[in-house]
């Protein structure tokens, strides 16, 4: 049964525009984190390690929750999934605005992450199922540009509110444009996608979370020594549970999310460009924050207004990607996108104590637009190559990889900074690091390419 046949121009705008919004504020609240982690560690007296778990344990949660949703999604009609997951949004943003330790902030964090995960997956199922396949780079584009804009305003904003009403301000500001959010939703949402008969495999669900838990921790622990069970051991662990969990998968004849899609290579390659671009976008959001404030002295706003020239040319960047995408293929995203990144790189290793604050715009900037340009195209190469089942399961993949890579960013970013001395030279020894994962989007775009000429 098709639901969209029902819907009318503006039933579809009004679910296009909701679902936009809502993934404006929820990737916000991700990014935002990232710009108060000076402003935590102070105010609670924690390490700036133990701070950045405020974002990166909440794309692992994110991460988690994202296969969860693929059964959910199959299951529950669209309108009370998508209240439910703006609800608990809504619900962390009000709890986190009431902390009065960081214990409770960061329990406040991971609840909101619930409401993000369920939304990631969900917005582009939604999206994809409303629009033809000729319209896919365009609506992906819209969406991307709303996440991504988001993502790179939410410096921005953080630094403007944090400036006058302090950090509490950020979330309360976040918990009333999420009950704005709902009250539209309960107005505008339709169902679109069909129901279907799925299983909810408690196992599998528990064997996925523990391993990336545990590959994740360990990462963050790398600092008091390889050789020990609180990293590699559990590094070790969270491998062996991951590809066990990835084995009985494929083996399932009815498993949590069909592995399969990897047999796509349109897919395959998709996921590495997405991984490598969320290490890269995600370690920036934490690191070049703390160089900005801590190491060069700038205030908050400071950084907040630098961010908004990269914010105004990602817009363009995102708009223009999806209808070159439509018209052009990838090719032309492609090259210039990993030609920003690349210059990205470089310039970050000029970075000093010195940099005027148009410097670190520029710098910030030139990450910003690289990402508007592979991201949304990317993303409707994954998917648009799928239907039914295989679309629900191929997104909640890409997107629970991509949520965990944007964990493993943030906690190698600052691991890295931390452990290289905290200073200039710890700085561009995290942008050596970038430049390292652009060398791998170039491979992975030459070899696409290449397999592209010969079919």
């Amino acid at each position: 049964m098709n639901n969209t046949k029902n819907i009318s121009d503006l039933q579809r705008t009004g679910i296009l525009v909701t679902l936009l919004a809502a993934a404006f504020i929820t990737s916000m609240s991700t990014t935002v984190t990232g710009n108060m982690i000076p402003n935590f560690t102070e105010f609670f007296n924690v390490s700036s390690n133990l701070a950045q778990w405020l974002t990166s344990g909440a794309t692992l949660i994110s991460g988690i929750t994202i296969p969860i949703t693929a059964f959910l999604i199959k299951r529950i009609p669209n309108k009370v999934y998508f209240f439910s997951a703006m609800t608990a949004f809504t619900a962390g943003s009000l709890s986190a605005f009431l902390a009065f330790n960081f214990p409770m902030l960061l329990v406040s964090r991971l609840i909101q992450a619930v409401g993000c995960g369920m939304l990631l997956s969900f917005a582009q199922i939604v999206l994809l199922k409303l629009y033809p396949k000729e319209k896919h780079g365009t609506i992906m584009a819209a969406y991307s540009m709303s996440a991504m804009v988001s993502s790179v305003v939410g410096p921005t904003y953080a630094g403007l509110i944090m400036d006058t009403f302090g950090w509490q301000g950020v979330f309360m500001s976040l918990f009333m444009i999420g009950v704005l959010i709902i009250a539209g939703g309960i107005a505008l949402m339709r169902n679109v996608t069909d129901k279907e008969e799925a299983e909810l495999n408690v196992p599998y669900i528990a064997l996925s979370s523990m391993g990336f838990a545990a590959f994740l921790i360990g990462i963050s622990n790398i600092s008091g020594g390889l050789f020990s069970l609180k990293s590699g051991g559990l590094i070790v662990a969270g491998i062996a549970l991951l590809s066990a969990f990835s084995m009985l998968q494929l083996k399932s004849e009815s498993p949590m999310l069909n592995l399969r899609v990897f047999k796509y290579p349109s897919f395959r390659i998709a996921v590495i460009l997405s991984l490598c671009m969320y290490l890269i976008s995600m370690g920036t959001a934490m690191v070049l924050p703390i160089f900005t404030k801590s190491l060069c002295g700038f205030s908050d706003t400071a950084y907040g207004v630098a961010t908004i020239f990269g914010s105004i040319l990602s817009i363009a960047a995102a708009l223009s990607a999806g209808k070159i995408y439509d018209k052009m293929g990838i090719r032309p995203m492609f090259i210039v996108g990993t030609g920003l990144f690349a210059a990205f790189s470089i310039m970050g290793l000029f970075l000093s104590q010195d940099a005027s604050i148009i410097y670190i715009a520029i710098v910030f900037a030139f990450q910003s637009v690289a990402m508007s340009t592979l991201n949304s195209p990317t993303t409707a190469m994954a998917l648009s190559g799928l239907e039914g089942r295989e679309r629900v399961d191929g997104s909640a993949i890409f997107n629970t990889l991509r949520q965990i890579s944007s964990s493993l960013a943030s906690t190698l970013s600052v691991l890295i900074f931390t452990l290289t001395g905290s200073n200039i030279a710890a700085v561009h020894c995290v942008y050596r690091y970038f430049a390292l994962v652009t060398v791998v989007v170039a491979v992975a775009v030459v070899l696409y390419l290449k397999s592209e000429n010969n079919n």
